[in-house]
């Protein structure tokens, strides 16, 4: 028999028996507000706060504004901090910050806003930081302003500082890395992909009547749900699910289009809707903080954004996918966001409305996987809560 040796056992005493020693990590965020980057934040900090327990959250505001979940991230041990300065006020930001940096003795700074982490990174710069970590949420490297001439001399730049600044590169899928670090071979321990973690207890539901959810949006229980996850924006392309829903219309009579989410379009899309004669087809909901049970209680998903350049990841196809929900999408997001592959049909945004209408009358009037079986994929990925929490705090360890 094997006897532990006193190094071994003190070891496992170091291991299991004493606490982690403390990890202060600074995460530069816009706002804790209806982003998908902060609610995905919030997400793994209500699980790592459990878990992990060793690591403290701090958030800070570059928009300093009040947020809907700063209460929450307080009431979970986090702090909140809004910046007393908007960004263009450069030189009051940038000194602002770094005091917050000096004052916090954090070990890790987390930046969260593309090539923007430039900014923070220089901020940081001479402070004993154990780690600086640039975290691209996006691939189209874009910048908080609408001159293109100011985005043209500055990209470039900023680019050049985060690759050089910081410590680790990590990119919410393949692309989404990439679109910094370009097409060399990824460096080990120095670029990674991070999934985001998908709640997936919240579409584990028992029961749902589909019937009753229809009824409250004033259509018939029979009626076949079209559902649009996502900003009304140009990028986002919600009026190409109009032009689907017009074709749609003049075959079915049971088919509507709902609308989730809150942009600059949304007066456009009713207009559009009422110049159809759409209107009754169409519910805009705003945003809303119920999208699985959105999900559970539709009939396929539409996802017609931009295909160039490409999005971060697309998180409501994953998560309509934990869901069961069929999905008809454009070649806007990596692959790497297909985790069912029977529940995703991708069709060219060229192949225009009509031809999409047809694939969506196919799905509608097909039978997809059960839900059960799709949930179970979703929850062995990589996006996963559990496998979503260990990846990102592996960065800080």
């Amino acid at each position: 028999m094997m006897v532990a040796s006193r190094v071994q056992i003190q070891q496992k005493y170091h291991r299991d028996i004493l606490p982690k020693p403390a990890v202060r990590v600074l995460h530069i965020v816009e706002t804790l507000n209806d982003q998908a980057v902060e609610n995905w934040l919030l997400r793994v900090l209500r699980t790592a706060v459990r878990d992990y327990p060793h690591i403290h959250w701090t958030f800070f505001c570059v928009v300093g504004k009040r947020g809907r979940l700063d209460d929450e991230a307080r009431a979970l041990g986090a702090e909140v901090i809004h910046s007393p300065y908007e960004i263009g006020d450069k030189r009051r930001f940038f000194r602002s910050l770094r005091e917050v940096m000096k004052r916090g003795r954090y070990d890790i700074l987390h930046c969260h806003h593309d090539i923007m982490s430039a900014v923070y990174l220089a901020a940081s710069a001479g402070l004993p930081f154990r780690k600086r970590i640039v975290h691209l949420h996006n691939t189209s490297l874009s910048l908080p302003t609408p001159s293109k001439i100011k985005t043209g001399l500055a990209r470039e730049p900023m680019k050049q500082v985060c690759l050089r600044m910081a410590d680790q590169i990590v990119g919410i899928s393949k692309e989404a890395l990439e679109s910094l670090i370009g097409n060399r071979a990824p460096e080990p321990g120095r670029h990674a992909v991070v999934h985001y973690a998908v709640d997936t207890a919240r579409f584990a539901q028992d029961s749902v009547d589909r019937a009753e959810f229809r009824r409250s949006l004033g259509f018939d229980p029979t009626t076949k749900i079209l559902l649009f996850v996502g900003r009304l924006v140009d990028y986002k392309n919600p009026q190409f699910v109009l032009d689907i829903l017009e074709h749609l219309a003049r075959t079915n009579a049971e088919v509507a289009a709902v609308f989730a989410g809150t942009g600059n379009r949304e007066t456009e899309l009713r207009e559009r809707a009422k110049q159809r004669s759409l209107e009754n087809r169409v519910r805009l909901l705003g945003f809303r903080d119920d999208v699985p049970e959105l999900m559970l209680n539709s009939d396929v998903l539409l996802w017609p954004s931009v295909e160039n350049p490409k999005e971060g990841l697309g998180l409501g196809i994953v998560e309509a996918q934990a869901a069961g929900l069929p999905i008809l999408m454009s070649r806007s997001a990596p692959d790497e966001a297909i985790v069912v592959p029977d529940l995703v049909n991708v069709l060219t945004l060229s192949a225009g409305a009509g031809n999409w209408a047809k694939k969506a009358a196919e799905i509608l009037n097909g039978t997809p996987i059960s839900r059960e079986q799709s949930l179970a994929m979703v929850e062995s990925s990589s996006f996963s809560m559990n496998a979503g929490v260990r990846n990102l705090v592996a960065l800080y360890d």
